[in-house]
């Protein structure tokens, strides 16, 4: 899983979603480090909404979010608010 991570990590910092996505996608499972580089990209890359959608499907696959996944939360709600 820390390849993935890193991995995952690393895409989401540069913006390259779709391959973040792609690497996301094919773990075998996901843990806080790998849904919060995916949730902390989407809002580094603009993109609220799609961050607040995956904090809540992290939300239901039972992993509880840790204190840098909730940093991301501020500047997500405000792009989703247009603010």
């Amino acid at each position: 899983m820390f390849a993935g991570n890193s991995l995952v990590n690393m895409y989401a910092k540069c913006g390259h979603m779709e391959e973040a996505l792609r690497v996301f996608n094919k773990m075998p499972s996901h843990d806080v480090v790998s849904w919060t580089a995916m949730i902390l990209g989407h809002v580094k890359s603009g993109q609220g909404q799609k961050a607040l959608e995956l904090f809540q499907q992290m939300q239901c696959e039972g992993v509880p979010p840790n204190p840098a996944t909730v940093c991301g939360a501020p500047e997500c709600l405000c792009q989703c608010n247009g603010t």
